[in-house]
């Protein structure tokens, strides 16, 4: 996890070090002596490195650490580490000039003790900025997914109801015992349906019930001429994953496939992968899915999850037709 936030904000931290280099040698060097704006701009961005760095190394350490403490506390820690970390960085890189000779070492000490305050003033200024801005960006982009996911949830729950309800309509003349304990069943699916529009994600465990469930559901309608088998390891069932995604996939494979099926979850190297196997004539390569189809809705609703994180795809088999769900939600 630490690894990945570093791989994901090194270009961030990056523009951030170049801008704050530029600025700082604009600001300092003024029009009047603009021919000096090159050279205090390498030593600027010596500097600003310096800071940048121990900023990305040891930023998602305290926000990991800080996360669980109360917001006072996990503030004033937050602020007191960017100070530190402000001053140690300006340190550092008054060092390096010293070194290359840019700055004669009689001055580091004085230098070094004049920058203390501005440097704690500015450092603190830009932690507070910086952040306000991430909590409002990724709010805003919350708040757009979560709008996005309500809307893809309340399209495809009555699509699945409709579906179900359909199956029992269609028992009734032939097996009306049969019928009300199929209506059972759907009563436990529309209970699970109403608690998961509470929710992004659900445990595997949870989604896997209502996958079986719809299976026998529709068993009864098929008889023999539906088979089906289910392979995941109890080692993963606690992983988290979004509501009827399972359910979506097998529903397509009743819907479209052969009369067999195979259901399996399995650990990708990190990865979720959740497959649907059935025995129809398979998609195209590239398939089109329409809007409003279910594994449309599905893709969408993975994309406003997790963006290109998440993907639903279509894997080349000898025969019949492979569905797959890939997350990259590790099993806990």
């Amino acid at each position: 996890m630490y690894v990945d936030q570093l791989r994901n904000t090194w270009k961030k931290t990056l523009a951030i070090i170049v801008g704050v280099a530029l600025t700082t040698a604009l600001v300092t060097s003024g029009l009047a002596n603009w021919r000096a704006i090159p050279e205090r701009f390498v030593y600027n961005l010596i500097i600003s490195f310096c800071v940048g760095s121990l900023f990305w190394f040891t930023g998602p350490l305290l926000s990991s650490y800080t996360e669980r403490l109360r917001p006072a506390s996990r503030w004033a820690i937050r602020i007191a580490a960017a100070a530190i970390t402000m001053n140690v960085g300006v340190m550092f890189g008054l060092a390096v000039l010293g070194g290359i000779g840019v700055l004669p070492w009689t001055l580091y000490e004085t230098i070094l003790k004049d920058s203390v305050v501005p440097s704690t003033v500015f450092g603190v200024l830009c932690f507070v900025g910086f952040t306000m801005y991430d909590s409002l960006k990724y709010r805003a982009q919350y708040e757009t997914a979560q709008a996005r996911l309500s809307s893809l949830e309340s399209r495809l729950h009555p699509h699945f109801l409709f579906n179900t309800l359909n199956s029992i309509m269609a028992l009734i003349p032939e097996d009306p015992a049969r019928a009300e304990r199929v209506t059972e069943k759907l009563a436990t699916l529309l209970r699970y349906s109403l608690d998961a529009t509470t929710r992004s994600t659900v445990r595997l465990e949870q989604e896997l019930k209502v996958a079986t469930d719809y299976l026998e559901i529709e068993k009864t309608r098929f008889g023999e001429r539906l088979r089906y088998s289910i392979d995941v390891p109890e080692t993963l069932l606690q992983a988290e994953v979004p509501p009827f995604c399972l359910q979506t996939l097998v529903e397509n494979s009743v819907k479209y496939g052969g009369g067999e099926i195979r259901v399996s979850v399995q650990n990708g190297n990190g990865r979720l992968l959740l497959r649907v196997w059935d025995s129809g004539n398979g998609f195209p390569v590239k398939p089109e899915l329409p809007a409003g189809h279910g594994l449309h809705n599905l893709k969408d609703r993975l994309d406003a999850l997790w963006g290109s994180k998440a993907a639903v795809e279509f894997p080349r088999e000898e025969s019949g037709t492979t569905v797959q769900i890939s997350l990259p939600v590790p099993p806990r």
